[in-house]
Parts: structure tokens; sequence; C-alpha cells
């Protein structure tokens, strides 16, 4: 222990002795580990991390699936929950849960909330107790008893102050009063941190009815029984289904009518862990994230031991010596390994720091769930501290290396020869410099086809004029506006005055808006087509009359809905272009029907029109099924998503649009305000912050690989002081030498950009499901980053050209 303490002591006063160079070494290291550090804590918290519920592993999402029509998650109806939760002994517990926006009015200024409607028994499947207070009870989940809510850890202390007498205390939600009844600690979560309050899920006796079943609207969350696998709830969950199909369909023509729909449609039951849920769909992204700043580390890597390499050489003759006073190379190796590890520890340090930040700005961009946050903790500091005890083995690796097969008569040598470090250590850092290039090469060829891939995005048409509109959403309060006429007739009202409002030239509502968060499907069949008892699935929208309109959606074929449709509530529909393409290939389609009913009890919309395709969620994609538009006045609901086209800043009309909203109804808030471009943009998250992530990656390998040839090619030309000097006394122009020094480095670069190709072309096939509208080899991007590479190498080899070209006879006396 004292040879080791003494080595320590020795190490830090040799890097105390070069700040310049430990400065340089921690930047460095700073970068490549803190990005590290940064992408591993964020795919530890999502996918390693324990979620905050007891035994989470255990915890399971449950969905209706059909298998042969579509869509593939489903959601669940309240039947078939019931059905599932008394049934499938596979089960310890399971809760149906919905979202719902709820106006509250009580402790400051009103708000519109976002809650949960949940079964009581969503708390005890989760394993989660309440801070203060209790949680509500099956008697409370129950019509016109369901007048408790508990309320999130976030909500209570922002808006009640973190009032322990808020327990018991009643407050009005859409005016309605509730008593308060339990807090959540603040370390829950459910579904996400944005959801404010819970409410009691009550079923009406209609709900429970075989009739609701396709209602699909809510989800489930599940606890495993001690044991037991997702393979056998799903079995246990399709068996029930099957004895469903047989009660039903021995109930008459619609009995048999569901009977043969739930075989022609393969419906059945899907299963997931809960973290897929939770996680979203970041794996993919993360993973990708990690590979660049994985290289970025290596080439960080490479730069150090390219950097430790010409320290070695220069300390030769130290290294003589103590060869001579008896110093095993394991001796020396142990100093070398020693000055690593600290240079990667202060570097870890700072990187710990750049981590930290960097998750500011990571948790600011939206591209992960809200519940994932880069705080200092521990576990922190384990993975940074462990990339940076892997960045001084992968540095220090090559250094002792050298030393380990090295002989005592060579050390004595080689130090005799200006510290050169041999024939070996200069192959080693040639090695080092292509090494760098061809991962630059790699990082930058993926950058670019995601650049490519992005612009190729931005440039896609969505289907209609996403400038000057101004979205909103307004949630009709049950209590005051509880059927399809009352919320006909306020979503009127609202419409008229917002119309009236300076500067909107249209105005139209609709219950789902492109790129929110919202994507509704129904069931539907082609009226006089025999279809075996199976339905076709389609996303739909229910509109008014002025959607088309506001939107700028061209219409193709026939018409839109009118003021008539709303009046008389007519049964028409409008479908899109991939709807006619699936259903009427021959262009017939304005001569048909939509059933949406089923084939013994039909409800036909006859088809007035075609417009062209919406994007909904992704530029980068056409809605996943075709869709179909239907007269909202005959499918009313109490949330909408108003849309007003204006003729100036659409931000100008915020504060007016919310006064309009009120100005109907003092509960009625507008929430979730956003224009058009603004939704756009943030659907596009997923894409650009990868791809800025990735460039500002593969900046700072360009940066490196040229430093790393450059310094190859200047101790080169430093070593060779002598020679060069020689050359020019007996005839050599500085052209000549220029040329020699030039020659070194193009042997290095094209070795590089070789092998950094084979890199790229692989990386662009690990990376195809993030592309769009560009192949996994795209040439001109690949030519575009070796033209780069090639220029940055260039000057890196001019520099030290030059300076050999400027070397003297005398200065290389000098330097002898």
């Amino acid at each position: 222990m004292d040879i080791l303490f003494n080595d320590f002591r020795h190490a830090l006063r040799t890097l105390y002795r070069r700040p310049g160079f430990v400065a340089a070494v921690a930047l460095t290291l700073a970068i490549a580990i803190g990005a590290n550090t940064l992408v591993f804590s964020l795919i530890d918290s999502i996918y390693l991390k324990a979620l905050p519920y007891p035994n989470a592993s255990a915890l399971i999402e449950l969905n209706n699936s059909y298998a042969k029509s579509g869509p593939a998650n489903a959601g669940v109806s309240i039947p078939d929950y019931l059905d599932r939760r008394a049934g499938v002994t596979a089960l310890a517990d399971s809760a149906l849960y919905t979202g719902t926006n709820p106006g509250l009015s009580s402790g400051g200024a009103p708000e519109r909330l976002r809650g949960l409607m949940a079964t009581p028994s969503l708390f005890s499947t989760l394993g989660v107790a309440p801070q203060l207070g209790r949680t509500f009870g099956d008697d409370e989940a129950l019509p016109n008893r369901d007048k408790v809510v508990v309320i999130a850890n976030a909500l209570w202390r922002n808006r009640f102050n973190s009032d322990p007498g808020i327990v018991g205390r009643d407050i009005r939600l859409d005016g309605q009063s509730y008593r308060v009844v339990g807090v959540m600690p603040e370390a829950f979560m459910f579904p996400n941190r944005e959801t404010q309050i819970y409410l009691p899920f009550a079923f009406s006796e209609e709900q429970k009815d075989d009739r609701e079943r396709g209602h699909e609207y809510s989800n489930v969350v599940a606890r495993l029984a001690p044991g037991a696998s997702i393979a056998q709830v799903k079995l246990q969950s399709d068996a029930i289904i099957q004895r469903n199909a047989e009660r039903i369909g021995a109930l008459g023509a619609e009995g048999a009518g569901f009977r043969d729909f739930i075989a022609a449609s393969g419906f059945t039951v899907t299963a997931q862990p809960l973290r897929e849920l939770l996680a979203g769909g970041s794996f993919d992204v993360l993973l990708l994230l990690q590979g660049a700043v994985l290289l970025v580390l290596l080439i960080a890597c490479a730069n150090i031991a390219n950097l430790l390499m010409t320290r070695f050489s220069s300390r030769q003759k130290e290294f003589s010596v103590r060869v001579a006073l008896g110093a095993g190379r394991m001796r020396i190796a142990r100093q070398l390994i020693l000055e690593a590890m600290i240079l990667a520890l202060i570097g870890g340090a700072a990187g710990l720091a750049i981590a930290l930040a960097g998750g500011r700005l990571v948790d600011a961009s939206g591209l992960l769930p809200d519940w994932v946050m880069v705080t200092p903790n521990l576990r922190l500091v384990g993975i940074c501290l462990l990339f940076s005890l892997l960045a001084s083995l992968i540095f220090g690796m090559i250094p002792i290396l050298s030393v380990m097969g090295m002989k005592a008569r060579q050390v004595m040598s080689d130090a005799g020869r200006l510290g050169s470090g041999g024939r070996k250590s200069n192959r080693a850092r040639a090695v080092l410099a292509v090494v760098q290039l061809a991962l630059a090469v790699t990082l930058l060829a993926g950058s670019a086809l995601l650049l490519r891939s992005f612009s190729n995005v931005l440039n896609e048409d969505p289907g209609f004029d996403s400038k000057n509109l101004l979205t909103a959403a307004v949630a009709l309060p049950s209590s005051k506006f509880a059927d399809g006429p009352a919320q006909v007739r306020a979503v009127a009202q609202i419409l008229q005055d917002v119309r009236n409002l300076p500067g909107v030239e249209s105005a139209t509502i609709s219950d789902e808006n492109p790129f929110s968060s919202r994507e509704q499907g129904a069931s539907y069949r082609i009226a006089g087509r025999p279809d075996n008892g199976a339905s076709l699935h389609g996303h739909t929208l229910n509109v008014d009359a002025d959607y088309f309109k506001t939107m700028e959606i061209p219409v193709l074929r026939g018409r839109t809905f009118t003021r008539a449709d709303w009046d008389a509530t007519a049964q028409v529909a409008i479908i899109d272009q991939a709807f006619e393409k699936k259903n009427f290939p021959d262009g017939d389609a304005l001569n048909h029907q939509l059933n949406m009913g089923s084939p013994t009890e039909p409800v036909l919309y006859d088809i007035v029109g075609v417009v062209a395709n919406v994007r909904t969620q992704d530029m980068a994609r056409n809605s996943g099924e075709e869709t179909f538009y239907r007269n909202f006045a005959r499918r009313p609901s109490n949330t909408i998503l108003l849309t007003l086209r204006t003729s100036t800043a659409p931000q100008a009309l915020i504060e007016p649009l919310r006064s309009s909203i009120r100005s109907v109804d003092p509960d009625l808030v507008a929430f979730d305000i956003k224009t058009m471009d603004q939704r756009i943009n943030l659907s596009m998250t997923g894409r650009r912050v990868p791809m800025q992530l990735l460039i500002g990656f593969a900046s700072i390998a360009l940066l490196l690989a040229g430093i790393g040839v450059y310094g190859v090619l200047a101790f080169g030309v430093a070593q060779r002081t002598s020679e060069l000097g020689v050359r020019m006394a007996i005839g050599a122009t500085a052209l000549h030498i220029g040329q020699l020094v030039l020659k070194d480095g193009a042997r290095l670069i094209a070795f590089g950009l070789a092998a950094g190709s084979v890199g790229a072309i692989l990386l662009g096939f690990l990376i195809r499901s993030q592309l769009f509208g560009v192949g996994s080899i795209d040439p001109p991007s690949l030519l575009l980053v070796l033209a780069l590479l090639a220029a940055t190498g260039f000057v890196a080899c001019w520099l030290p050209a030059r300076r050999a070209a400027r070397t003297t006879p005398m200065e290389a006396l000098r330097d002898e």
C-alpha cells in the first residue's frame, strides 16, 4: 500500500506539472463522459430503474385487439373489463380508467385539470396508498354517490398550498361539489405526472350491458397473480371471449351477428408490461443516441491515447532511469494506469455537471415521458463513475501495452533517439488517428441521413393549410350539458360567439384535431356488400359544416357538410382518398352507404363527399387507417376541439377566445391552446431532438478527428526535424518537404475514410426505421461527409506540412 500511495502521489505531481495537458484531456473526457452518462441515465430511468409501484414487474396493460380487421390496441369496454376482473384467475387485481378534464373553480382562478376516472381498484392494483386521507371505495363508485376525489400531490401543493386540512373539504368541479378524500404521495404518478385528479368511474346499468361491448374508450391496468404469466392471462381472457360469443350468439339474429363478428375480426386480448406503456416509443431513439455517444467516447479515448503516447515518448528518459534503478514493467504500467484514472476522474466530475445540465435541456425538449427526470442522485454518480473507469481503461491501455511489450534494453535504446518512442509507437499513433477518422465518418454519415430525413418530413404536405390556425379544447360539464341536444346547443353558441371575434375568418369544431393526443376509430361496413359478419375499422372524426373550409382540406368529389345537415342531424359521411382507394377503387363511393350498426340493425350513413388525405399524428406517414367524417350534430360529445383560421397572428386571439368561451358559461374553460404549427412542431420532437443531438455529437467527433490527425503529423514532423533539415541541406525544396508530410497525412485519411464508409453503411441499416424518404445507403450524403472529413483532414495535414516546409538546416542542427 505504501508503494501504491507513493505511485499515486507521483502521478499527481506529474500531472500537476502539465496543467495544459490535463485541461485538454479533462475537457475532452467531460464532453464524452457527460453525454454517455446522460443518455444511459435516461435508459436506466425508463427501462431499468424500478417504477414507483411495489413489485412493478407484475403490472401489465390489457387491451382488446382485432387481429384480422384492426386495430391492434383498441382499449377495453366496461363489460369486457368486468368479465376479466371476475373470471381471469391469473390476475390478482385490475382497474379500468379513462381520461377526463374537469374544470376546477375552487382555490383560485378557474382552470381545466387533467384527470382520470378510475375504478376504486386502481390504487390497490398499483399498490400505492395515499399520503393523506384515503382513496375512494366501491360504495362511492356508484351513480349519484361518486362526488369524491383524490388529488395528486402537485395539485395539492400548487393549488391548495399543501394545506393538510384539504381532506374532507369540498371543491367545485364542473359546477358541482366534490369531497376531497385523499392526497397521493409526491412520488406517485399514473399514467403520467400530468394527471392532477382522480375521480370514481361509476358504471350505470346500461354501461354494464352486452350492448356496450365495442365501446372501447377506456384502458385497463392489472396485476398478475403470484406465479402467473401474461400468456395465462391471454389464454383465460380468450376463453371468456369464446364463452360470451356462444352465449350472445344464442340470443337471436343480432346475437348471431355478434358471434360471427368475433370470429371474423380475430377479436382477442393483448397484454404488455406496464413499463412499455409508460416508456412510450423512446427505446429505439435512446438506443441510437447511446450508440452515437459511445462512438464519441471511443473517438475521445483514441485522441487522448494519442496524447498519452506522445507524452510517453517524451518520457522515455524518465522511464529508462527508472528501469536502470530496478523498476519493473508492471511498476511503470501501474504508474501510467494511475495517471489515466486520475485524468478520467477529473473528466468524469466535469462530465457529471454536463450530464445534469443536459438533463434539464432534455426535460424541456419533450422527447421523453414526463415522469423521467435527470436529478443528482447516487445512481447517476455511479453511472458517471462507471464510464470514467471504462474510459481510463480504453485510453490508458495502449501506452500500458507499449510498456508491457518493451524490454529494459529497448527502453534504454529508445531513450537515446530523441524520445521518439520507436516505430511501434508511431504505428500505434497512426492507427489511432485512422480509428478516429473512421468513427467520425460513421457518426457524421448517420447524422446526414437523419438530417435529410427530417428535411423530407418538413417538406411533406399535412393535407391542409396549417398557417394561421389556432386550436383549443373545451370540455362541457356533464352536470349542465348532460345529453346530445344540450351539447349541440352549447357548441352552436360557442361557434357563433367565436366567429364574431375580430380577426377570425372562420371557425369550426371537431372531436379530434390533427396532431393532438387523441386518435379515435370506429368499425363500419359497406351497406349492401357481404361481409361474413366481419366489419372494417377506420379512423373517424365528428365535425361541423365549416371544418373542411376552415382547415382548407381539398374536396375531391361530392360536397362537404352543410348547415342543413347540422339542423337535421343528418346521417351523412365524408370519406378520404385512402378510404375510397380501399373500398371503392372504381371511384363510385358517392353511390354507397356506410353501415355503422350491425347487419340486423343497420345504422346507415350516406357518403356525400370525398376529400384529400390528412396526416393526423406524424408528418412522416398518413393516418394508419382510412378516415371518415361524420356530422357532429348527429354524434355530439362533451369534449370539443375548436379550430380558428385567423387573418392576424393566432396568438393575439388567445385571450379573446378564452373570454368568448367564458361568456357562454362561466364554468367553461379553454385549455390546451396551441397554434396548428406548434402542434406539428411538437409532433416532430421524436425526430428533431435526436437529429440535433446526433449532429452535435458528430461535430464533436469531427473536431476530435481533425485534432487527432494534426497531432500525429505534428508529432511526426517534430521527430523528423533533423531528417527534414538534412534533406533541405542537400537540395530538397520546401514544396517537396510539404508534399512529403501531406503524403503521410493523405495515407491516414484514405484509410480512415475507407473504414468509415463501411461503418456508415452498417449504421444506415441500423437506423433505417428512423428514416423517411431516404434510403439506408444515400450516396449524396455519404459523399458530402467524406468530402467534409477530407477537407478537415487536409487542414490538419497542411499545418504540420507548412511547418516542415519552413524548417531550415540551422534549425535542424539546433534541434539535434
